[in-house]
């Protein structure tokens, strides 16, 4: 077995890990097929956080003889003994079963420590970046969630052009080599440790991309602002604020209203801004009473009232509300919400307004004030953005 150690440059994108850098370990392997029942494991690279040298650091376990691949499992699982989590790329689906059954086959024992990590199936110890990035593919209107395609998303330059299915012959080659022409086994050394090298390296930079889960999901958003903008049938309520991190990539997504085709909100996050954008709607909609049994429909009115205060309305002017008669109107300025109707009704406290019975959809009433409206707009925010994944 041959060890490789070596610094990785700084990414191009920061990402504010919500654990301690220096207890996480990065990892990926490279085998010579899919099935780890008849593939054998080649080459394991690892990368780690050096307070001395203030940098990320990567090791390598390369074999260099068929006989290698149990002394590389026990290198790593005895780096890992000093990491309390692990961050992957696919990991879950392919390179933690991979490196269990090959434990199990040349029976390693795990320690408690190892088993906690690469059987954990929370996401709180072994953090997979690519199951995380796939919830975000919508919203990111990514076509892919290759670690290549979130590089290039991300505009990174990648040193290695080859997939490692197209350096599973090149390793065989290699091995050939390795004693009869040692140059040219020297030069294909090379390109196999460099894709490994730059799939650890680029995770640091791909892992940039889970900022986005903050806006989006996390309640640590700070209202900024609620205006007016635009001119005439453009006119929207524009809400700004910030949250703890900034993203990578300038983002603006759009969605569509419940049932409706053409009215959209739009989200933009720019650095550690957020913009969200919400049509407004000028005129009349009709708030409905949850307790339609207790209230008499006024045709002549188009209204519905308590029957507490019914008794000087005569009977031939007055019938039992249903469930699409018993609301009153409300003329004023309104913007539309995301949420479906029957989850907005649920979570929301202030009161919601519909055109119609069950036509969506629902829409709150735009305070008249805009500047003392903090933690209106607050919750507004944090209930839209959800959307948006």
């Amino acid at each position: 077995m041959k060890t490789f150690i070596s610094k990785v440059k700084k990414p191009e994108f920061s990402y504010e890990f919500p654990q301690e850098k220096e207890k996480i370990l990065f990892f990926d392997i490279e085998t010579t097929g899919l099935s780890k029942e008849v593939s054998s494991l080649y080459l394991i690279g690892a990368m780690y956080y050096d307070n001395t040298e203030e940098s990320f650091m990567e090791i390598q376990w390369f074999a260099d003889r068929h006989r290698d691949e149990k002394t590389m499992l026990l290198a790593f699982l005895e780096l890992l003994e000093k990491y309390d989590y692990l961050y992957h790329f696919n990991g879950k689906t392919f390179d933690i079963p991979y490196v269990l059954f090959k434990c199990r086959r040349y029976e390693i024992r795990l320690s408690e420590h190892a088993e906690k990590i690469l059987k954990d199936d929370s996401g709180k110890k072994s953090i997979d970046i690519l199951a995380r990035v796939r919830k975000l593919k919508k919203f990111l209107s990514l076509e892919k969630c290759s670690q290549t395609s979130l590089e290039k998303f991300l505009r990174l330059d990648r040193k290695d052009q080859f997939s490692g299915g197209e350096l599973i012959p090149v390793y065989a080659e290699y091995m050939q080599l390795r004693l009869l022409e040692p140059e040219k086994a020297e030069a294909l050394e090379k390109l196999l440790l460099l894709h490994n090298h730059d799939d650890v390296e680029m995770m640091l930079s791909v892992c940039a991309i889970l900022s986005y889960e903050v806006p989006l999901k996390e309640t640590s958003l700070s209202f900024l602002s609620a205006q007016i903008a635009g001119q005439n049938e453009t006119k929207h309520l524009l809400l700004s604020f910030s949250y703890p991190c900034e993203v990578p990539k300038e983002i603006r997504s759009i969605r569509y209203y419940p049932e409706t085709d053409s009215l959209t909100a739009t989200l933009e996050l720019k650095g550690n801004l957020g913009f969200l954008h919400l049509p407004l709607y000028t005129g009349t909609l009709k708030y409905f009473f949850p307790d339609y049994k207790n209230y008499y429909y006024l045709p002549a009115e188009d209204t519905a009232i308590h029957k507490s205060v019914s008794e000087f309305v005569k009977k031939e002017h007055r019938k039992q509300a249903t469930a699409s008669t018993c609301y009153t109107k409300r003329e004023g300025v309104f913007f539309p919400s995301l949420i479906p109707k029957t989850k907005a009704e649920n979570s929301s406290q202030t009161p919601l307004f519909f055109r119609n019975y069950k036509e969506k959809p629902a829409f709150y009433e735009l305070p008249k004030d805009l500047n003392h409206t903090d933690r209106f707009f607050t919750k507004i925010i944090e209930e839209q953005l959800t959307m948006f994944l």
